[in-house]
């Protein structure tokens, strides 16, 4: 009675180019197929989305029925059972022994299905064909050290760079990935069994060949928005990031599109963070029948598909979610597919619930390595203290 039941759709994509043309789309077309449920956007921006969720659970209510969530604000959220089962949704669909692993192992607890994947975008080394060619690299650099020679030798600032990442701890989210990378590719992990791991030998390199990068090829300072606004111009050679970039570049510069490949990340384990992201529903929200038929939709046979390809995505949320004629055609997919992901919170083992201040500690260290020329062992060793201190309190 009395119209149609609005619900929230609480999610940083509305303010991601492309993804977020992805969901409109998806969103018109369910308003199109029925008359009782209508979808309301409210979110914020990926690099303060953690935080201002974080900050409404504290306040004791989500301004959302459904939402999307990282891995690590996952955790939090299950721990604090802010989440409405979704196994309904996934019997309903038959989904049950097809569903992505081990990303949907982050989200079950007790047997309970508490979120599904919207998107799992795998990392890789992403190129501009043409500037390769211009600048004479016949193929991709396939270790750390040719790919930062490659780095250096194609970089003029202020107008062409052969590097890009984050490195602000405004975007602390992001950097924290970007990292990572490197970490896992050089063999390593930040914490085991709750032991913090910041002076290790991968740690050390890592570190160094950021800051190496920072300094010979990247533009410094800059964040995931600009940097990625600049590849779409034309004046990033090359940089290690996700799959997702592709379709932020092809919207802001469709003519782009063509000249942007992907190789596997340049080092010999082919090793990046993979990072799942989910959709739920609100434990708190009066609407969850409602919020149920629009994630019935979403993930049928039909339309996840149809997102999937909107999103310029290429990892279901459960077998046969895809059409493979569609994966096949991408140009840009064969580094995306070489890669070989690590569970993001598998990094930081016996710190899960508490990602936040881990990376606050270690790249506030980071930093001032980056912008004020501190020693990296000296800094490490430092961060493996703040690290050491935090393990003692949670």
């Amino acid at each position: 009675p009395g119209g149609p039941v609005t619900i929230k759709y609480l999610t940083w994509w509305w303010a991601e180019k492309g993804r977020n043309d992805a969901w409109r789309a998806m969103v018109e077309k369910f308003h199109g197929t029925q008359n009782d449920v209508r979808i309301e956007e409210v979110g914020f921006p990926f690099s303060e989305y953690f935080q201002k969720v974080m900050t409404q659970v504290a306040g004791g209510k989500l301004d959302a029925d459904v939402l999307s969530f990282s891995d690590e604000i996952a955790v939090r959220l299950i721990k604090s059972n802010q989440l409405e089962p979704m196994d309904p949704i996934v019997d309903k669909l038959g989904v049950r022994d097809k569903l992505l692993q081990p990303a949907h192992g982050l989200v079950t607890t007790d047997g309970k299905i508490h979120g599904l994947v919207a998107t799992q975008v795998p990392y890789a080394l992403i190129y501009n064909k043409e500037l390769y060619d211009k600048e004479g690299i016949a193929k991709p650099p396939a270790t750390p050290e040719e790919y930062m020679e490659v780095a250096k030798k194609v970089t003029r600032r202020p107008d062409q760079f052969g590097h890009a990442g984050r490195s602000t701890l405004p975007e602390q989210n992001g950097w924290w990935q970007d990292l990572t990378h490197w970490v896992v590719g050089y063999g390593g992990v930040w914490a085991k069994d709750k032991k913090p791991l910041a002076t290790s030998e991968p740690v050390l390199k890592a570190v160094r060949a950021y800051k190496r990068m920072y300094d010979e090829a990247a533009p410094q300072g800059s964040d995931a928005s600009t940097y990625r606004r600049m590849a779409w111009e034309g004046k990033i050679v090359q940089y290690i990031d996700n799959s997702a970039n592709i379709n932020i570049l092809r919207s802001g510069n469709p003519e782009i599109y063509p000249k942007i490949f992907s190789a596997p990340p340049p080092w010999e384990n082919r090793g990046v963070v993979v990072s799942p992201s989910f959709v739920g529903i609100y434990a708190g929200s009066d609407k969850k029948d409602a919020a149920r038929l629009w994630w019935e939709f979403i993930f049928n046979r039909d339309n996840l598909p149809e997102l999937l390809e909107q999103a310029l995505d290429i990892i279901p949320a459960y077998e046969g979610g895809i059409r493979e004629a569609y994966v096949k055609d991408l140009h840009w997919a064969s580094g995306f597919q070489a890669a070989k992901g690590v569970v993001f919170i598998s990094t930081v083992e016996g710190f899960e619930a508490n990602i936040a201040e881990f990376r606050q500690i270690a790249l506030q260290k980071v930093s001032e390595v980056l912008t004020a020329g501190k020693d990296p062992e000296l800094a490490m060793k430092e961060a493996q203290q703040g690290l050491e201190e935090l393990a003692a309190r949670v």
